[in-house]
């Protein structure tokens, strides 16, 4: 986005949240009023602009799963969250829905010439109201839905809040109604804005995270809730505006991993690919080195953001395709290389590896030479220095993980089709209690293609006593991992009831290198029956309580008529 803009949107954000003299007889000359703004298609796009500063940003939310640890702790299994008094995600959702039902609101009053100029920003705050209620909807259930601007007065805020069904049914209204304003395609300045394939695909997130809701957790019609998951993830694939990126030819085992960090300089990468090669986000939060550089890449697995766990680790796949207990070419725990021999190729790409050469973005000595393999860089574990700083699992993520200097400019992926074939697969068994080889190819096969991991199929599954539905929901646990998806997931399958009780566990000690090599062995852990250190024990979780978060306390004591989430 140019600069200019900014300030544009600033004065949209005064707009809608600024207070204004309605008794004034004229306007300051020198400032944007909401009497003197929404004139023309450009004032409407200035103002939908600001909305997609809400996109979604790296997320630290798998820090409340089995997949992550964090030292602060996860919140739910340790029992610390309580209700807050006050919650700025909250407030936040519903300024962006304020802001979304006013330019609707403008929409409507504009006049005739101009609003078939501006059905496309109608289109955008149609799905960003979708968006703020579907992230409200998931923490929640049911919220307060609003589709008109309040004043401080209105009746509308002292209601009851809306059902479970109620609120859903206005997402999916609203996604609809964007999906027929929205554009097929964006080009020049636009590239970056939403498409009616970014609502489709958002549908089928929706749809699906509804859908398995209401089948494991009880609940009406989760079948047609599903049956909209598979159309909508179906057209998008179908549309063919989008491919995996797969750039194995130049760019090898590296290929996947350096997907993440595309930028417009081509410097993250030793061929020189930039954010144009990227076909397969379909929406992105959006940044730029000079004007919003992406502080967010970070190093997942400080153990101040998110550690792996044995948990995670344990997800990838043997080359053969098997889990590790099933298969005869995993090469066990001896050695502190081994466990990653042998393994699903995301593993090693997406993981450090103890005693190999790595790079990042912290110092200049850090950042990475293409094409010089020996120069600068540190090597991971290489003096056991790591326990306690850079892990307390043994384990050490490096997804989205810069090489060069910081600020970059690499996009953060919102939705990409990856997420799309999974839902699709997903959707399907769960609809049908099966799926077929023909959807599997349509759908994971390729995920698996294209790191070069051999097919699911419905004979594999059944001549090696694997569960379709594990192997599915464990696909999208290994290509989604980090993006923020695990703790919706878990909750949606019912299953955090089961899992989060679970000591979380890191590398396997007894008997090992990490034991006899006197570079580590020093260190004193908790361990398992089986020598898997135990980084923390004693987790909970109640089913009849922590599905749902709390609402904060504040919002109760405004309004009598909203009730708390069952066990808060």
């Amino acid at each position: 986005m140019k600069k200019n803009k900014f300030i544009y949107i600033l004065f949209a954000l005064a707009l809608v949240f600024g207070a204004c003299e309605k008794d004034l007889d004229l306007a300051p000359e020198d400032v944007i009023t909401e009497s003197s703004f929404f004139k023309s298609a450009n004032d409407f796009k200035l103002f939908a602009t600001q909305l997609y500063d809400g996109l979604p940003r790296p997320s630290h939310d798998d820090r409340r799963t089995d997949i992550a640890y964090n030292e602060g702790g996860n919140d739910i299994s340790r029992g610390t969250l309580i209700a807050p008094q006050n919650d700025g995600f909250w407030n936040g959702s519903f300024e962006t829905i304020r802001a979304c039902n006013l330019l609707l609101e403008k929409a409507e009053i504009a006049t005739d010439d101009l609003k078939p100029s501006i059905e496309v920003y109608k289109g955008e705050a149609l799905f960003f109201r979708a968006m703020a209620y579907y992230r409200l909807f998931k923490n929640y259930g049911g919220v307060p839905v609003f589709t008109k601007t309040l004043s401080t007065d209105s009746e509308e805020l002292q209601g009851a809040r809306n059902t479970r069904t109620e609120t859903i049914d206005q997402i999916i209204a609203d996604l609809d109604q964007a999906i027929s304003l929205l554009p097929d395609n964006v080009t020049g300045s636009n590239v970056g804005r939403l498409t009616k394939m970014a609502a489709q695909a958002y549908k089928a997130r929706v749809a699906l995270f509804e859908g398995t809701w209401r089948k494991y957790h009880g609940g009406d019609d989760a079948n047609s809730l599903l049956d909209m998951a598979i159309s909508a993830s179906n057209s998008v694939i179908s549309s063919n505006k989008y491919q995996l990126f797969d750039r194995r030819d130049v760019l090898g085992d590296e290929s996947y991993r350096l997907f993440f960090t595309l930028d417009s300089d081509g410097l993250t990468n030793p061929v020189g690919l930039t954010k144009t090669a990227n076909t397969e986000t379909i929406l992105a939060k959006r940044y730029d080195k000079d004007i919003l550089g992406s502080h967010w890449f970070a190093p997942l697995a400080d153990v101040r953001e998110m550690n792996p766990t044995k948990a995670m680790m344990d997800q990838f796949l043997c080359t053969d395709g098997l889990p590790i207990d099933k298969s005869t070419v995993f090469m066990g725990y001896d050695s502190i290389h081994f466990e990653y021999q042998n393994r699903d190729p995301r593993m090693s790409t997406m993981m450090y590896i103890p005693e190999h050469r790595y790079w990042a973005h912290f110092f200049a000595e850090w950042w990475r030479v293409w094409g010089e393999p020996e120069t600068n860089g540190f090597i991971y574990m290489e003096d056991g220095d790591d326990w306690g700083g850079r892990t307390a699992t043994g384990y050490n993520g490096r997804k989205f993980t810069q090489e060069i200097e910081r600020p970059r400019g690499s996009d953060y992926p919102v939705i990409r089709l990856a997420e799309v074939y999974l839902i699709y697969a997903e959707a399907t068994y769960e609809k049908n209690g099966s799926i077929n080889d023909a959807d599997l190819n349509k759908s994971i096969n390729k995920l698996r293609q294209r790191v070069g991991m051999p097919d699911l199929t419905n004979a594999f599954v059944s001549t090696n006593s694997l569960s379709m539905k594990d192997e599915i929901r464990r696909e999208r646990t290994v290509e989604l991992c980090y993006e923020g998806f695990r703790y919706d997931d878990i909750r949606r399958w019912k299953i955090a009831e089961d899992i989060l009780p679970e000591p979380i566990k890191g590398v396997k000690w007894t008997g090992t290198q990490w034991e006899t090599d006197p570079r580590y062995s020093s260190n004193v852990f908790t361990k398992d029956a089986d020598g898997f250190i135990i980084v923390e024990d004693n987790r909970s979780f109640d089913p009849t309580k922590h599905y749902l978060l709390p609402l904060p306390e504040r919002q109760i004591i405004l309004n009598p008529s909203l009730e708390q989430n069952p066990g808060w």
